[in-house]
């Protein structure tokens, strides 16, 4: 699975620990663009719409046991 640039960026973010707030700072982009960007990411990783706080680290997982 291979994931575009800005989405890699978005998800090291996320790898971090940065909220959607963190990672649209650091990356100078809206919070929308960056919630849109996560909502692609999780898509992409196959992760199910979900709530839950460790979606975000699932989604780091899936990427690094993937074809990065």
């Amino acid at each position: 699975m291979t994931l575009p640039p800005r989405e890699r960026e978005v998800l090291a973010a996320m790898a971090e620990g940065r909220t959607n707030i963190g990672i649209a700072a650091a990356l100078g982009i809206s919070e929308g663009a960056a919630e849109k960007h996560i909502s692609n990411v999780f898509a992409k990783l196959e992760l199910p719409d979900s709530e839950s706080d460790h979606r975000r680290v699932l989604a780091v997982l899936a990427y690094l046991g993937g074809d990065a």
